[in-house]
């Protein structure tokens, strides 16, 4: 995955895809909690443990890998975190992959126990239960640890090391400094680059829980200032044993987690990402210079510009191995505003990246051109780098690029130069400059890669005014951004537009800001799918963020929605024990050392869906999210774009207005609640009337939900606006008089609720509103349950409506509607996933009976709200025509 670690590699054959780890530690390493029946049960095969120690209880021996049933650490000890690190790393990573782990620790131990040239003097002064533990590993459990560790590297590579120790330590500044002799003795005991494998420490228990060492974690909370290389793993909220010494079973399970999922980040994954198992980020040591690998050169050229009227410079990357002889494809990577061309050298090292991918095969060979992008006499990015004259040069630079520089190096270097063997990428202006000169030159480049784009990239129209061409044209448009860059709507906007005008492409989020540490994660990613076949539809799968929900409140980061439509939920409950969010489904989350609890999960189709949160068994609402009522309660609500939902956003066109009435019901002796929309313009006219439609929810819902969750306002004021309709009213009642439970639909009488729709809402609408108060100008509809209400109120009283629309409730049949005079329009619709083919051929019955009937299938949807929203965009265009 990173680095290849060893230089002993060529004295035998290791598996690259067998990932060992060294734990050690004192005895929270070692394991101090009971190992329960759930610890000994579907242990996979793919994690293994190497035998330490023989033990013949367990019927292993010295040096030999076994499956990791615990124990894990010496042949009577206990349940430790490597267990339930191994396991999440098995859960997390590729099929392929599997993970060894070797555990050497000693209860009670100083560190200096591990140090090669203190331990023998440290185990003459130990308690004579500590020298029994010690004397297990001959006296030496450092050099245990090490002989183990050679005898792993026979068979794959270590990847990262595990420690646990402190306790007896506590106090000691000195230890982080202690700690880095035994991390370099490793190092090069092992034969392995500087700094060249992760180390993670965990915390000792927490003051959280009352533990006896808590003042440790502030000196272990610096092992990372001297360590580059080290993280430290909280173990805040782990449940410990009655001593506030040991954790129990439970917190070796939660840290032994928290050690995964740190390290899983590190490589490059995405923890609890399950669909698949993939790297989606640079992973630990990407841009670290490896000395056992072949590395390319960087030179500076000098080409004429007939563009700027001056020779000017750019740095040329060439791959290891290089060969006149050969024809290479180019990248052209371009800077930022305040840069040149020796930016990218400076700040993202990008032979270094390169060298290392060529030297795992991750990338094709290829030339990198590293320009100047200021093109100007004076191309120095000094004085004011935002002057008028110099932020033109980085558009003239366009010029300069097809007509100078582009020739000199198909000139004087070997590489092919055919449109699909040349890329063109940059950062900020350069990420700009790179979408406007990619996506402007489809004849020149075939692989267009923006990091952080700047404002000087063109508006999305502009960028692909034909969406067909590009669509042809393009083997790869990469877009990538930190979610905290000030710049992402810049990157936001151009998505979007693609997104809605089905351009593959990879619109890829990380945490992150302006700055190098985005920038090299980009090309790193970006340049893995340079010059190779593609597959368009993975393209979905790269991401390590999403995009917030629209239903989000005050910014909330969270929920966020991946492009393939996977939801990642992250809720704050520090003192919760287990949380959950519920769909239909309901998804176990996880708890980090911050107390956020988070889960993705399985991809969710387009359109808007309730959920609620169980915190300890108590359904809540999502703090980050609006509440809509739906489920018979407030609920949260999360919503997965669809490439259409331009016809139901807010956009700036005039706009109607929604109003809460409160009208008499004296059939349920009650006030109740209604909400009207009136038109744009509805108050500028006072001769002017309107026809009516009264639209009803679903179930669980109530008379908000077709103006907060079905945007029926907005879609009206669209195509308004778009003169695809003339006005009219639309009133959204409460439609549940009587309780009705899920799956009853058949038990529910309609009575009451027609005496208050047809004798009571609408003689109050037509004495307080401008309506046309006559059949041929009333309609109704509903959503599911609202449609099935429409259909009984309708069959009832034919006289009051003139149109009728189900959706996704029902249908009609020609002997329903025998006896109704003037019936203008029956529709039906209803979602692809639901039963399309019902709607159709009741809707034909209907046609050769002569009723006016037409249908909407909403394709891609079940039974939702995208599905209703689309079914209400068609019907209300068939509503009310002479």
């Amino acid at each position: 995955m990173v680095l290849l670690l060893t230089t002993v590699s060529s004295m035998y054959a290791q598996d690259p895809n067998f990932h060992v780890y060294l734990s050690f530690g004192q005895s929270n390493m070692e394991g101090a909690a009971k190992i329960e029946a759930q610890d000994t049960i579907n242990v996979n095969e793919r994690f293994q443990v190497l035998e330490t120690l023989d033990c013949p209880n367990l019927d292993r021996k010295k040096g030999e890998w076994y499956t990791a049933v615990p124990p894990l650490c010496r042949c009577n000890t206990g349940l430790t975190p490597v267990d339930y690190f191994g396991r999440t790393m098995i859960d997390n990573l590729p099929k392929d992959v599997s993970v060894g782990v070797i555990n050497v620790a000693v209860g009670g131990c100083k560190i200096a126990l591990f140090d090669k040239d203190r331990y023998k003097e440290y185990a003459k002064t130990a308690p004579d239960w500590m020298k029994n533990m010690i004397a297990e590993y001959d006296g030496n459990p450092y050099g245990r640890l090490v002989e183990m560790a050679k005898i792993a590297q026979t068979k794959g590579v270590i990847k990262g090391i595990l420690l646990h120790q402190g306790e007896s330590n506590t106090g000691d500044s000195l230890w982080p400094q202690q700690v880095k002799v035994v991390y370099d003795h490793l190092l090069k005991d092992l034969d392995l680059e500087p700094n060249s494998v992760p180390l993670l420490a965990g915390e000792v228990v927490h003051a959280d829980q009352n533990g006896v060492c808590a003042s440790m974690n502030d000196i272990i909370s610096k092992l990372p200032e001297t360590i580059p290389s080290a993280s430290v793993i909280s173990s805040r909220g782990c449940s410990v044993l009655p001593d506030n010494l040991h954790f129990d079973a439970e917190g070796y399970r939660t840290l032994g987690n928290r050690y995964a999922q740190k390290m899983l980040t590190l490589y490059g994954y995405v923890p609890n990402r399950d669909a698949y198992a993939m790297v989606l980020q640079a992973p630990f040591g990407f841009d670290l210079e490896n000395s056992s690998i072949k590395h390319g050169k960087v030179e500076m050229i000098s080409y004429t510009s007939k563009t700027v009227g001056t020779t000017r410079k750019a740095n040329v990357y060439t791959p290891p191995g290089y060969s006149k002889d050969k024809k290479y494809p180019v990248l052209y990577l371009l800077h930022g505003i305040g840069g040149d061309e020796n930016e990218w050298m400076k700040g993202g090292n990008p032979q270094i990246i390169l060298d290392n991918l060529y030297a795992q095969g991750k990338v094709q060979p290829m030339i990198v051109v590293m320009p100047n992008g200021r093109a100007m006499k004076d191309d120095r990015a000094t004085g004011d780098i935002m002057a008028k004259d110099k932020v033109e040069a980085f558009a003239t630079f366009e010029k300069d690029l097809l007509n100078d520089l582009i020739p000199y190096i198909e000139k004087n270097y070997p590489v092919l130069k055919d449109r699909e063997q040349r890329a063109i990428a940059g950062l900020s202006m350069g990420g700009g400059q790179s979408l406007n000169f990619g996506l402007g030159n489809l004849d020149t480049f075939a692989w267009v890669g923006g990091f952080s784009s700047a404002p000087n990239t063109k508006a999305p129209k502009e960028l692909v005014p034909n969406p067909e061409k590009a669509k042809d044209k393009l083997k790869l448009l990469w877009i990538s951004c930190g979610d905290a860059d000030g710049l992402l709507p810049f990157s936001q906007r151009t998505h979007d537009y693609l997104f809605e005008n089905d351009v593959p492409h990879i619109y890829y989020l990380e945490p992150g800001y302006h700055d190098f540490k985005v920038w090299k994660n980009g090309l790193y990613m970006f340049s893995q799918q340079l010059f190779k076949p593609v597959d368009d539809s993975s393209f979905s799968k790269y991401s390590v963020l999403g995009q917030a929900s629209k239903t989000n409140m005050n910014d909330a980061k969270y929920p966020q929605v991946l492009p393939d439509n996977r939801v990642i939920f992250k809720v704050k409950a520090p003192n919760a024990n287990q949380v959950s969010v519920k769909f239909g489904k309901e998804y176990n989350m996880m708890k980090d050392g911050a107390g956020q609890w988070m889960v993705t999960t399985d991809p969710l189709d387009e359109g808007f869906h309730y959920y609620v949160l169980n915190i300890d068994g108590a359904e809540v609402v999502d703090p980050s999210t609006d509440t809509y009522y739906g489920m018979e309660r407030l609920a949260s609500g999360v919503e997965i774009p669809g490439k259409d939902q331009e016809f139901y956003a807010l956009k700036d066109v005039p706009h109607g207005n929604v109003q809460e009435i409160l009208f008499a019901s004296k059939s349920t002796r009650a006030t109740r609640r209604a909400f009207v929309y009136t038109p744009p313009g509805y108050g500028t006219d006072a001769s002017k009337t309107y026809p009516v439609l009264y639209l009803q929810h679903g179930w669980g819902e109530n008379e908000t939900s077709w103006s907060k969750q079905g945007h029926a306002n907005l879609i009206m004021d669209n195509l308004i606006a778009e003169n695809k309709i003339e006005p009219f009213i639309i009133v959204m009642a409460y439609g549940m008089t009587n309780e009705v439970k899920w799956g009853k639909l058949n038990e529910f009488d309609v009575t009451r609720f027609q005496t208050v729709l047809v004798d009571e809402l609408i003689p109050y609408i037509d004495a307080n509103f401008r309506t046309k108060a006559n059949q041929d100008n009333r309609a109704m509809a509903g959503l599911s349950m609202g449609g099935y209400e429409t259909k009984l109120i309708t069959l009832n009283r034919p006289e009051m409506f003139s149109h009728y629309a189900i959706l996704s409730g029902g249908t009609y049949t020609p002997e329903d509607l025998e006896k109704h005079q003037n019936l203008k329009l029956v529709f039906l619709s209803s979602g692809s996933k639901e039963n399309p083919e019902g709607i159709k051929s009741a809707t034909s019955a209907l046609k050769d009976a002569g009723i006016n009937a037409a249908s909407y299938i909403s394709e891609g949807t079940a039974h939702e709200f995208l599905t209703w929203r689309r079914g209400l965009r068609e019907l209300a265009m068939l509503l009310f025509k002479e």
